[in-house]
């Protein structure tokens, strides 16, 4: 496990290492390749304060939200265990190296659908560009980071999603110029230096023996 996080209103969520919200929605758990995962979203405030600290939704959002979420618990709750599969689906088609054959699941797809049909385009600058529509219903952050997902599958930052090898991790990031291999060299990578350090002396140990 990465012990790479931020203290946000008091709750525990990761470091932003992906280099885009869609890929830090992934690393919102860790454990990813060798199933002894650790859970950041552990409730629904979890999800919507990560959401804001990525920045895909306004502090007033995030602010009303928790509170919406704090009065309607079944319904927050339900958005939550939709936040978490369209995460398990994304991080299987990001992580798998055949994904130029792989396609969407349909509970991926259905959630692209839905961040799609909330769309509105608005003036950025000199162009006009596409943005989710303001909203308070508790889904938001779902739709968010549907609409973050879609954006990056639709990218050339695709080719470049990499995820670490290391034990209990498995997060995912960008790496455009083809050289980074773990999330954290200053964690995963210096783990596994550890790791192979302590088995060369074992090695040693048991030839001399």
């Amino acid at each position: 496990m990465t012990p790479f996080y931020e203290i946000i209103e008091g709750v525990r969520l990761p470091a932003k290492l992906g280099g885009h919200p869609a890929l830090d929605f992934c690393n919102t758990r860790a454990g990813w390749n060798d199933g002894a995962g650790v859970e950041y979203l552990a409730d629904y405030e979890h999800l919507v304060l990560w959401a804001g600290f990525v920045g895909l939704l306004e502090p007033e959002r995030v602010a009303s939200l928790r509170v919406s979420g704090g009065r309607r618990k079944k319904q927050a709750a339900s958005v939550l265990e939709r936040a978490l599969r369209l995460r398990t689906d994304l991080y299987g088609l990001l992580s798998d190296r055949g994904i130029a054959t792989a396609g969407p699941t349909a509970a991926l797809a259905e959630e692209l659908r839905a961040a799609t049909a909330s769309l509105e385009l608005e003036r950025a600058d000199t162009k006009f560009a596409w943005r989710l529509a303001a909203s308070n219903d508790l889904d938001a952050p779902v739709l968010a980071a549907a609409w973050s997902a879609a954006s990056l599958l639709t990218s050339s930052d695709l080719a470049h999603v990499r995820a670490c090898p290391g034990h209990g991790c498995g997060w995912v990031f960008l790496d455009r110029r083809g050289r980074r291999r773990w999330c954290s060299m200053a964690v995963c990578g210096n783990r596994d230096k550890v790791r192979r350090f302590s088995a060369r002396r074992r090695e040693v140990t048991s030839d001399s023996t």
